[in-house]
Formats: C-alpha cells, sequence, structure tokens
C-alpha cells in the first residue's frame, strides 16, 4: 500500500458512465492489479471527510500511469471528476484483493454492469494477447455502454440496454447463456442486483449437472461495488455475508468466489456487522 501524489495526464467523459481520468502515479501502477482499487482524497481540506474508492479501469506499468472511472456522485465525487490536466490527487494504494485468471483458461467471459465495467476493462486489456476474451456489458441505455473503441481490437463486445437503444435488448442474464456454453472461466463486476442474478444461475448450475456453462459459472469471480469509510479493514462499514462469515469488501474483498457471498442476506453493509 503506497500514498502518492497522482498528477492528472488527461480526462474524459464517458456517456453517462462517468469520468476517465488519467493519472501518472507509477509506484501504484507497478503494484496495482486488475480488481484492486485506489482511495482517493476528494478535496485539499477535511470536508469531505473521507477518501473515495475507485477500482483500476486502466493499468500501464511502463509508462507508469493507471485510470480511474470516476462516477460524479455527492460534492467528493463531483470535485475528483472536475479535476483537470496538471492537478494533483492524493491517492492510496493499491487496496484490496485481485482477479486470478488461470493459465488453462483459453476462453474468458468477462460480465459487467455500469462502473463495474473498470476492472473488466483491465482484465481484457491483459487478457487479450493470451486467450479468447468476451466482454458481456449490460445497461440501461446505450449512453450507460463503454466505448468499444476503449477496448483491445481482438476482445468480441456484446451488449445490453434495457430499453433496447443499443445490442440486445434486456439485461445481462438475458444474453449470458451462450457464452456460458463457451467459456472457460467467468469474472463479473456491477451493481448488487446484477451480481445477484449472476449468484442464482450459479445456483441452478449446482442443482443441474448437465447446465451449459457450470463450470465457469462455479467457479466465478465477482467484484463488489462498495461504498467505503477507511478501506483499511476497521471501520467494517463495507461488510458482506459470506460463506466464511462476514467479510470485508476492502480487506477480504472486493474480488469474492461469486458462491461465497450470500445475496439473498442484503447489501454491502446492510447485514452482519454485529454477528
Amino acid at each position: 500500500m503506497i500514498l502518492q501524489p497522482g498528477r492528472i495526464l488527461e480526462t474524459a467523459e464517458i456517456g453517462t458512465l462517468g469520468t476517465v481520468v488519467r493519472i501518472a502515479a507509477p509506484e501504484i501502477a507497478a503494484q496495482a492489479r486488475a480488481g484492486q482499487f485506489v482511495h482517493v482524497r476528494p478535496g485539499t481540506s477535511f470536508d469531505p471527510l473521507l477518501r473515495r474508492p475507485y477500482s483500476f479501469n486502466r493499468i500501464d506499468r511502463q509508462a507508469g500511469e493507471v485510470e480511474l472511472l470516476v462516477k460524479p456522485l455527492g460534492p467528493g465525487g463531483e470535485w475528483i471528476a472536475s479535476r483537470r490536466p496538471g492537478d494533483m490527487l492524493d491517492l492510496l494504494g493499491p487496496l484490496g484483493s485481485a482477479f486470478v485468471v488461470h493459465r488453462a483458461t483459453r476462453n474468458l467471459l468477462l460480465v459487467a454492469g455500469g462502473t463495474g465495467v473498470a476492472p473488466m476493462r483491465v482484465l481484457a486489456e491483459q487478457e487479450a494477447s493470451r486467450r479468447n476474451v468476451t466482454l458481456l456489458m449490460g445497461g440501461r441505455s446505450v449512453g450507460h455502454l463503454w466505448p468499444s473503441d476503449r477496448l483491445p481490437p481482438s476482445v468480441e463486445y456484446v451488449t445490453t440496454t434495457e430499453d433496447g437503444s443499443f445490442g440486445i435488448t434486456g439485461r445481462v442474464t438475458d444474453a449470458i447463456g451462450p457464452l456460458l456454453a463457451w467459456a472457460d472461466q467467468l469474472c463479473g463486476c456491477g451493481p448488487w442486483p446484477m451480481l445477484g442474478a449472476l449468484g442464482r444461475l450459479r445456483e441452478q448450475a449446482e442443482r443441474a449437472p448437465a447446465y451449459p456453462g457450470r463450470t465457469p459459472l462455479i467457479d466465478a469471480q465477482i467484484a463488489v461495488e462498495q461504498h467505503m469509510g477507511c478501506a483499511m479493514g476497521v471501520c467494517r462499514a463495507c461488510v458482506v455475508v459470506t460463506a466464511q462469515g462476514n467479510a470485508r469488501v476492502c480487506r477480504e474483498g472486493p474480488v469474492f468466489s461469486l458462491g461465497d457471498v450470500a445475496f439473498d442476506e442484503g447489501e454491502p453493509a446492510t447485514v452482519g456487522i454485529l454477528a
């Protein structure tokens, strides 16, 4: 874990997803991995007090750069998203657990929703030259999708929109069937309802030995998006319930095995804190 000032190199608006912020932070970039996050100080004073967590959206170790996808929510998020090239950001990271792609994987399926595309993009860029990669992304409309020109050309990109404005009409679970049958491994990140839907598919696969795509579902890894306080494991403001008991998203996560998360127990930090 490194405390490092990062210099903003470039910013870009990505539809309604948020602002991509490219930052020179060589020490953090050297250690960062897909699924991990950085805790960003949202101002130059003590208001707002708490840092904001953002998953790495891109990691360029050679250039010493990282990218973050910042949703301008609240005064802290708005302040970070409004920074411009040349401004400095106070960064703490890399924090949390990371995705592990198995050496034997030939067909990697990535599933994303909303700002959960950030770690999926890191995996896509990291793995595109090593194996077949398909990214399945869902959003409310075309404005909530990641631009295809910001993915490696070899990555197959499948999209769904709830309003039918682009790609397949519906949600990622409406398009995932054939892709599961193709995949060797699945990694995902997105809002809690999307992850819960994947968890229910996994439960179905567990009960049916002939379920298409059973293996990637059973072994799937997910990154949980969550508000955090300290991001050091002390405040316990980001607890989820898992098969092993209460788990802190900032320390034991944000990457978990899909089958370990008890989605029916409630969203992060709403249950389990007193147990």
